[in-house]
Protein backbone atom coordinates (compact mmCIF):
# COMPACT_ATOMS: atom_id res chain seq x y z
CA UNK A 1 0.00 0.00 0.00
CA UNK A 2 1.28 3.29 -1.32
CA UNK A 3 1.03 6.48 1.24
CA UNK A 4 1.31 9.97 1.07
CA UNK A 5 1.45 11.83 4.37
CA UNK A 6 1.18 15.17 4.97
CA UNK A 7 4.81 17.04 4.94
CA UNK A 8 4.97 17.81 8.27
CA UNK A 9 3.97 14.05 10.13
CA UNK A 10 7.27 13.09 10.72
CA UNK A 11 6.27 11.07 13.75
CA UNK A 12 3.72 9.06 11.69
CA UNK A 13 5.83 8.82 8.84
CA UNK A 14 8.54 7.00 11.29
CA UNK A 15 5.76 4.96 12.73
CA UNK A 16 3.95 3.86 9.80
CA UNK A 17 6.90 3.17 7.62
CA UNK A 18 8.60 1.37 10.78
CA UNK A 19 4.82 -0.95 10.09
CA UNK A 20 5.75 -1.67 6.43
CA UNK A 21 3.80 0.90 4.74
CA UNK A 22 5.64 1.98 1.83
CA UNK A 23 5.23 6.09 1.59
CA UNK A 24 5.39 8.54 -1.44
CA UNK A 25 7.10 11.87 -0.71
CA UNK A 26 4.96 13.49 -3.23
CA UNK A 27 1.27 14.61 -2.94
CA UNK A 28 0.79 14.15 -6.91
CA UNK A 29 1.95 10.57 -6.79
CA UNK A 30 -0.39 7.33 -7.09
CA UNK A 31 -0.68 6.08 -4.26
CA UNK A 32 -3.72 4.40 -2.33
CA UNK A 33 -4.41 6.54 1.09
CA UNK A 34 -3.41 10.08 1.86
CA UNK A 35 -3.07 11.20 5.33
CA UNK A 36 -3.85 15.14 6.57
CA UNK A 37 -4.87 17.20 8.79
CA UNK A 38 -7.89 18.44 7.01
CA UNK A 39 -8.38 20.94 9.58
CA UNK A 40 -4.92 22.69 8.78
CA UNK A 41 -5.09 21.38 4.57
CA UNK A 42 -7.97 21.52 3.47
CA UNK A 43 -9.72 18.75 1.42
CA UNK A 44 -10.12 20.90 -1.39
CA UNK A 45 -6.44 21.12 -1.57
CA UNK A 46 -5.68 17.62 -0.73
CA UNK A 47 -8.65 16.40 -3.26
CA UNK A 48 -7.31 18.16 -6.88
CA UNK A 49 -4.03 17.10 -6.13
CA UNK A 50 -5.18 13.47 -6.54
CA UNK A 51 -4.28 11.89 -9.68
CA UNK A 52 -7.15 11.19 -12.37
CA UNK A 53 -6.26 7.46 -12.00
CA UNK A 54 -6.28 7.40 -8.23
CA UNK A 55 -10.06 7.07 -8.02
CA UNK A 56 -10.53 5.42 -5.06
CA UNK A 57 -7.55 6.95 -2.64
CA UNK A 58 -8.55 6.73 0.95
CA UNK A 59 -8.36 10.30 2.81
CA UNK A 60 -7.61 10.10 6.63
CA UNK A 61 -7.58 13.21 8.68
CA UNK A 62 -4.82 12.73 10.83
CA UNK A 63 -6.37 14.92 13.48
CA UNK A 64 -6.16 13.65 16.90
CA UNK A 65 -5.54 9.84 15.99
CA UNK A 66 -2.88 7.53 16.96
CA UNK A 67 -1.13 5.40 14.80
CA UNK A 68 -2.83 2.47 15.63
CA UNK A 69 -5.92 4.29 14.84
CA UNK A 70 -4.62 5.13 11.16
CA UNK A 71 -3.52 1.32 10.64
CA UNK A 72 -7.03 0.20 11.61
CA UNK A 73 -8.58 2.31 8.83
CA UNK A 74 -5.85 1.49 6.31
CA UNK A 75 -6.38 -1.82 6.78
CA UNK A 76 -10.06 -2.06 7.03
CA UNK A 77 -10.80 0.91 4.72
CA UNK A 78 -13.45 2.34 6.89
CA UNK A 79 -13.71 5.67 8.35
CA UNK A 80 -16.65 7.44 9.20
CA UNK A 81 -15.41 10.73 10.70
CA UNK A 82 -15.45 12.88 7.89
Amino acid sequence: MKIYVQEDKNKLKENLSQRGYTLVNNENEPCDAIICDLKRKGLGHIVKNIPGSNTGTLIIDSGSKSVDDIENILNNKIYSDL
